[in-house]
């Protein structure tokens, strides 16, 4: 299976239709249909490396001052016993999360890749007591999942800076230096600089100001190989600090 790293940007997504979401629909024909797909989320962080156990995730509305039509959408995916004993089976220090359900980080991209929601979810929790080449090592741990017809999907933003963000069309410098430059060195694969990326100046610091919404790209990163294939869409930057980048990594045929 591919993997996916999704900048999902602002809730609105699930219910509006725009040049975002019809690329996440897109997306999901040109690659094969997973079995289940196992999440990383920017939205789900704990103190320690857990995944959703739950036969049913509850759909998680964790946003505030959104129209009510918003709080009324639900996607009614099922867990995977099956996938949360491969992952157990992977990563021996991972714990089980029986109440966490499916955030909208996850949920309202899939309800437009997938909205059948006929595919079992579990989420993969953000260790925030890991540092960044940490996240990276438990990611290679992920890659014999991909073998089993499970879709790696990250989801998060690549620049994500809500304090800066405006009502412009027009992005900060800073913010589109420091999306080009993820864009190189995913290219080129130089994964070392990704990860220690506060070595690329203020752009990044700027960019990443708090690590939850970029550390999905180290997941992909990490479960992935250097010779895959890489594509990108959605190339765009709203609210003058928030990248909606998104990245298909695929192996060779």
């Amino acid at each position: 299976m591919p993997v996916l790293f999704i900048g999902h940007g602002s809730p609105m997504n699930a219910i509006e239709d725009n040049e975002f979401t019809g690329s996440w629909g897109n997306i999901s024909k040109k690659i094969p249909k997973p079995k289940a797909i196992l999440a990383i989320s920017a939205h789900y962080e704990r103190e320690d490396t857990s995944v959703t156990s739950g036969e049913k995730l509850k759909t998680i509305h964790d946003f505030y001052g959104f129209p009510q039509e918003l709080y009324d959408q639900k996607y009614d995916c099922s867990g995977s016993k099956e996938l949360v004993t491969k992952v157990k089976d992977l990563i021996k220090e991972v714990n089980f999360d029986s109440k966490w359900g499916i955030d909208h980080g996850v949920w309202c991209v899939l309800s437009r890749m997938y909205p059948d929601a006929d595919i079992p979810v579990v989420e993969l929790s953000i260790n925030r007591k890991l540092n960044m080449q940490q996240h990276y090592d438990l990611a290679r741990k992920l890659y014999k999942l991909r073998e089993e017809g499970i879709l790696i999907f990250c989801t998060g933003n690549v620049v994500h800076n809500l304090m800066l963000a405006r009502m412009s069309e027009t992005p900060y410098k800073w913010a589109t230096s420091f999306d080009e430059n993820v864009k190189k060195y995913v290219t080129a694969r130089d994964d070392l600089k990704l990860v220690n990326y506060e070595s690329l100046g203020e752009d990044a610091l700027l960019s990443v100001n708090s690590a939850e919404h970029y550390i999905p790209l180290i997941y992909a990163l990490g479960a992935t190989d250097k010779n895959e294939s890489v594509s990108f869409f959605c190339e765009k930057i709203v609210y003058s600090s928030v990248s909606m980048r998104c990245i298909l990594f695929e192996g060779k045929k």
